[in-house]
């Protein structure tokens, strides 16, 4: 009885330090602090490869150590040349949260239990961040801000990306992002816009490909991939398509994402 009672205050104590280590900031993360410093927003030649391996590190890593914040920083700080680097991160650990919700809103409906313990980090001030720049990008970065938030799939990009795919100056990629953006969302807008070009002989996407579309970013090939992502139907023809659209509930695609290549 008596050695009950102490792993019983044993265990307690233990459960009080883990909140009190949890309530307390968390110690710095060296490690993405060095990639990051190194390899993103250092302005000196480094091959892409090397770029992105480190942007994935620091996205997955960073995202469980608070490093987030760091990142949101940096893009504050109004360093155009880092504000890219900063954009790609912020949009990959957004992408592992909107996975997050998904397996929370998952395990809550059917009490499956994963593997992987689910849960979303990033603060919404992030999504609020983004959009606002996003709004005010020109040309050359708008996609990437585009991109970063159609992988959060969180309603409170819904305007943002209606106002991309409306406006006639946008590029095909950045609208190209909109669409799937919405399609992820549950907007028929978005998937009807990428039903009607899912047989464009014009328009490339230039960053942030889907994957399984063919080498070169044709604006039909990204469409079609993205829509099988979104259907899980390995249709072709627009016909088809606009047949699938007519008989699906357009709600099933709040559970799809699509993945994209690094922009």
């Amino acid at each position: 009885m008596k050695s009950r009672t102490t792993v019983l205050i044993l265990l307690a104590c233990f459960l009080l330090l883990g909140r009190i280590a949890e309530a307390q900031d968390p110690k710095p993360d060296e490690i993405c602090q060095r990639l990051f410093e190194t390899y993103i927003t250092r302005q000196v030649k480094i091959s892409t490869k090397t770029v992105m391996a480190a942007t994935h590190i620091v996205a997955e890593r960073g995202r469980n150590t608070g490093f987030w914040k760091n990142v949101l920083a940096e893009l504050r700080s109004e360093n155009s040349q880092s504000e890219i680097g900063c954009v790609r991160v912020l949009g990959k650990m957004l992408a592992t949260d909107a996975l997050a919700r998904y397996t929370i809103r998952r395990q809550k409906e059917t009490g499956e239990i994963s593997a992987w313990l689910a849960s979303v980090r990033l603060g919404p001030n992030v999504v609020a961040e983004l959009v606002q720049r996003g709004e005010k990008a020109d040309r050359s970065k708008l996609d990437h801000y585009v991109v970063a938030l159609a992988r959060s799939r969180v309603p409170e990009t819904k305007e943002f990306l209606q106002s991309v795919l409306r406006n006639d100056n946008r590029s095909d990629s950045a609208k190209f992002h909109a669409a799937v953006g919405l399609a992820q969302l549950a907007e028929t807008e978005g998937v009807e816009w990428l039903i009607a070009n899912s047989e464009s002989s014009q328009g490339h996407v230039s960053v942030g490909t889907p994957r399984g579309a063919a080498p070169g970013g044709a604006l039909s090939a990204c469409s079609v991939a993205a829509l099988q992502q979104l259907s899980d139907q390995r249709l072709q023809n627009k016909s088809e398509w606009e047949a699938w659209l007519k008989n699906t509930d357009i709600k099933l695609l709040l559970n799809r994402a699509v993945a994209f290549t690094d922009p």
